[in-house]
Formats: structure tokens, sequence, C-alpha cells
């Protein structure tokens, strides 16, 4: 349970520190005196988002801490899985920077927000004015039944298998998609493999054509360099082979002589040879030159052929050719395989959907058997909250399908007067009934859950007088188990606290801010009285409010 609060520097609020013990403690105070912002402020520990915009003073951290007795056992596993130590007052703490930088902490250990709203959710339940309209939400109706008939173990186990199911289930769907759009394809990819397989490509064939075109193209000049060379290097009269042995013999006989002399000999006699060598292969090439003139057409229509598949596919080469004939090939693979894979897939979603509907029919079952205790509860408890007509049922259908939640479809039934049907809560229900079912509904569950602390907020608007007070009887027979909270504006339900705090806005030269204080057995009447009379207190409003605490 909550044991202390602190907030500093949030909103109207400056500094502001609440002890809060075990039992019923009642929070008053006029409209617009800070309560909505003292929840506010709470709900930062609680994991809520916030921004600078909620900073009193735009120069300094926005901090509120909450210190929390909770039984070890309950929350063991939860301070394990996530590294924290536990510690016998828990600190939860929060800070805002006037950056806008937020910062979360339990017992100083830094957490992000989500691992901070899995531990509070469990702590503290928060129930404002615009939630009591929740009770009109099927959905929530459902949590409801699940919360008192104990499914939430079944319940998590189911979620998490239907949500692997929908995952497989797609997975099938698109392998089904896939599989009718490659169908549709086949003929035409066996059609560009036979397009392909029929030129009986060469590796570098396109390649090669294309240099043996450029010299078929080029014929007459090469063979004249060729010749020219040759006859230059070695047939001439006066051929440059012929000439530079001369000039290497005469180098020869002087080499001998003088140093220099001999390494112009050795150069000249190294590039003699070097000289031989490529004049006897530009002969051997003159000598073998040749071209078929025939070959040429051939070779033209072999290459448009390989451009018209390569512009087909937009490719560049033969080597990619062969990579998009290879990838058709695997394409085609991959279709004859769909049939088994999309058959193992259906054997994998059929296997879940049974497993699911087994869990969904024993949730169901759960679901149900409690109806009827529950029904009873919430008409005895609506019955001493005044009703005394009041009837209420559980509409219940089962699914043809499982859905997110099971097979189950739940509908809240009710009337407050004899002798009409029963219809739908947005239907038969009042703002001031439904206040009433809210806070029944609530305190059944409180029963039924591990909750730690929980707050209304004005849950009595709607009703006064008697009404009020049976309220206060529920909300106070609650805080036998749990520490219960209650923000209200109702003398009655006020009275019944066991602590009672008022909240108020104190102006100065400067600003203004909210502050809290305790109020003792006096200062209770004359806040009572104040409620029950308004700003004129009178003697007899005193008597009443004393009457009040007394009873």
């Amino acid at each position: 349970m909550l044991k202390h609060l602190s907030i500093s520097n949030y909103a109207i609020i400056d500094n502001l520190e609440i002890s809060i013990d075990k039992g019923f403690t009642v929070i008053t105070g006029e409209t617009g005196a800070g309560k909505s912002i003292l929840l506010g402020a709470l709900s930062l520990i609680l994991g809520q988002r916030a921004d600078t915009s909620i900073l009193n003073d735009k120069e300094k951290k926005c901090v509120v801490e909450g210190s929390f007795e909770f039984d070890e056992n309950l929350y063991q596993d939860f301070f394990q899985k996530n590294d924290l130590d536990f510690e016998k007052l828990n600190i939860i703490r929060r800070e805002i920077s006037n950056s806008g930088k937020s910062r979360a902490f339990i017992n100083d250990t830094p957490v992000n927000l989500n691992l901070l709203k899995e531990l509070t959710q469990q702590l503290i339940d928060i129930h404002s004015q615009h939630q009591t309209l929740q009770v009109q939400d099927n959905l929530f109706q459902l949590k409801v039944i699940d919360s008192y008939a104990k499914t939430e173990d079944e319940i998590i186990s189911y979620k998490a298998k239907y949500a692997e199911y929908l995952k497989n289930k797609h997975l099938l769907e698109k392998l089904i998609v896939d599989s009718k759009s490659a169908s549709s394809d086949l003929d035409y990819m066996r059609f560009q493999i036979e397009e392909i397989e029929a030129l009986n490509l060469k590796i570098n064939e396109k390649e090669e054509i294309q240099s043996e075109l450029q010299t078929i193209n080029n014929a007459e000049e090469i063979k004249n360099a060729l010749s020219y060379s040759s006859e230059a290097l070695l047939n001439a009269d006066k051929n440059l082979i012929t000439e530079l042995k001369k000039i290497t013999n005469s180098l020869a006989k002087i080499s001998k002589w003088s140093n220099d002399y001999n390494l112009v000999y050795e150069r000249l006699q190294s590039s003699l040879i070097e000289l031989e060598d490529i004049s006897s292969e530009i002969d051997s090439l003159d000598n073998s030159f040749s071209f078929d003139p025939d070959n040429l057409t051939f070779l033209n229509e072999r290459l448009n052929r390989i451009y018209t598949i390569e512009q087909k596919h937009n490719l560049s080469s033969t080597e990619q050719i062969f990579q998009f004939l290879s990838q058709l090939k695997n394409k085609i693979d991959a279709i004859d395989s769909f049939e088994e894979r999309i058959l193992e897939q259906e054997k994998v979603v059929n296997q879940q959907k049974q497993a699911l509907n087994l869990l969904a029919k024993l949730i169901s079952e759960k679901r149900q058997n409690c109806f009827k205790n529950l029904c009873k509860r919430i008409i005895t408890s609506l019955h001493e909250l005044g009703m005394s007509d009041a009837n209420f049922q559980i509409k219940h259908q089962t699914l043809a399908n499982f859905n997110e939640n099971g097979i189950d479809t739940i509908e809240f039934l009710f009337n407050s007067n004899k002798g009409f049907d029963l219809k739908e809560l947005h239907k038969a229900a009042s703002g001031g009934e439904l206040s009433r079912l809210m806070l029944t509904i609530k305190s059944i569950l409180a029963e039924s859950k591990n909750l730690a602390t929980i707050i209304f907020d004005e849950v009595d608007t709607g009703v006064s007088g008697d009404i009020a007070d049976k309220m206060a009887v529920i909300m106070k027979k609650m805080s036998q188990n749990i520490q219960v909270i209650s923000i209200t504006h109702l003398p009655q339900v006020a009275a019944k606290g066991q602590f009672h705090y008022k909240i108020f806005k104190e102006t100065n030269k400067e600003k203004t801010i909210t502050k809290l204080s305790y109020l003792n057995d006096k200062e209770r009447v004359e806040e009572l009285a104040k409620m029950l009379s308004g700003e004129k207190i009178t003697t007899a409003a005193r008597q009443h409010a004393e009457n009040l605490l007394i009873d």
C-alpha cells in the first residue's frame, strides 16, 4: 500500500507531502483546489507520460516520489526477473527535467516506463469520474468477469497462443497467395528458360564474339600493319634486324677496350634479342592472319540474339544471363515446393487452432460458472445502496470463431425499476446508478485481486443523502482488506473516513499554490459543516457534522 507521497514542482503544487495509513482515507476540498492535480502527479509514478508544461517553476525539475509497502512473496518474481532490490519500504520516483527529459526509478534503480507500469498497476487502481462510463463497455465487462472468475493466468496463456496462431495463419495466407501468383507465372518462366537454353550460350561468348567482330571489321588495317612490320623488321633488303646485327658486331669489337663501350654493347645485344623475338611473333601473326568473311553474318546474328535476351531482361553480360537463368530455375523449384510448404503450415495452424479452442472453452466454462454468484452479489449490494428493485444479469453468447478474448461475448443487463425488462447499461442506468454499480463491482473485485490500494475520484457523483452514506459504508468495508482513498464532495462520505485530509489553494504576492493538511477532530467538524451549509457555517450544520462523525 501507499505509505507516503511527496510532490514537488508539479503544476500549482510547490511542495506537498502526505502520509497515508491502511484503512479508509478521505480527501476533501473545493472545486479547483487541486484534487485532480494531486491525482495527475500521482499518475506520474504510475507510468503516465508528461512534458514540461506540468512544471511549476520552469527552472527546476518536477519530482514525484511514493513509498510503498507490500508483500515480498507477491512481487518476488518481478523484482528478481528485473534485477531489482526489494526493500521493506519500496521507493518509486519519477523526475521530469526542465528540458522535458523523464526518468523513473524503483529503489534508486533506473527503469523504463513500461516496467514502472507493470509494477504500479498491481499496486494502485485509480478510479476517476470518467471511468464510471467504462462499466458500459463490453470489453471492461469481460475483464470484470475474468477477474472474478480468476482466469487471468489462462487469459495470459491464451493471448500468447492467439498471437502465435495469427502469425502462422497470416504466413499460411501469404504462402497461398504467393503460390497462386507464382503458378500464374510458371508457364512464362518456363518459356524464358527454354528461350535462354536454346541459345546454348558459352561463358563469355558475347564478349568473344564482340572481339572477333572487331577483328573482322578492321581486317585490312590489321593485315597492313602486320605485313609492313614484318617486312621492315625481317624481309626488306635493309631490314632493321640485319642492320642492328651489324651494329652489334661492330660494338663487340671495341667493347673490350672500355667499360662504357661494353655497357652499350650489352644493352644493344639485349635489345636485339627482344626485337628478334618480337619480329618472329609479328611474322607469325602476319603469316597466320586470316578470316572468313562468310562468318560475319553468323556472328552478327548470334550477337543480336544475345542482345535481344539481354534487353528483354535488362541484363548486360553473358554472366548475368547465366545468373538470371539460375534464378528462374530456383523460382520454379520454389513453386514446386509450395504445395508441401502449404500443407506443413496448414498442419501447424490447425494444431494451434485446436489448442486455442480447448483453452477458449476452458476459459468460457470458468466465466459462465461465476455468473450466478456474481449477479447475486451485485444485486445484493445494489439493494443495500438504495436500489431495492434493481435487477442485474449477464447476457452471454458463444462466438462461432474465437477472437483475442476467447469465444465469449458479454453484456451487462440492468434495470432499477420493478416490472420492466432488463436492458443494456447505456439504455437503463442513470449516472448515479452507474456510480453505484461501479462501486459495487470495484468492491467485489477488490476481494479477488491482490490490489494494495484503490483511489476513488468522486465515485459518489450523482448521489446524495442516504445513498451517499451507504456508498461510504461500502468503501469503509473495503478498507478492511485494502487501502481505500476517496476524493469526495459529499459530507456523508467524508465523515466515514478514518483519516481526513483537506486540499486547498493559498495565494501569496507571487503565485497560487496547492496545499494539503491533515484535519483533527475539531477541524473535521468545521470542514463537514462547511460542506453541509456553505461558507456561512450554522450551528445546525455543526451539530449535523458532529452526528455524522459519531455515526
